[in-house]
């Protein structure tokens, strides 16, 4: 049987469109990469950059108006 390396699980995701940001929205590290389209390489880059994430025991969150905020600040540019 052959494996397939594409497929991601989107099992528990929000159902709303990928890759849009709400401000008032929290989201899980998995889902904010996701619409993004950041891999972990990006994500952890962002977070060196200034990326403020909210962690809760073992999970990691990040903040919709943050991801605005980084994305549409200096921290945010190449």
């Amino acid at each position: 049987m052959k494996r397939n390396q594409t497929r991601r699980p989107t099992i528990g995701l929000s159902q709303m469109v990928p890759g849009a940001i709400v401000s008032d929205a929290i989201y899980r590290v998995d889902e904010a990469k996701a619409r993004m389209g950041w891999r972990d390489a990006a994500f952890r880059s962002a977070c060196r950059a200034g990326l403020k994430t909210y962690r809760v025991g073992k999970r990691v969150y990040v903040a919709g108006c943050d991801l605005a905020a980084f994305v549409t600040s200096e921290g945010g540019q190449s």
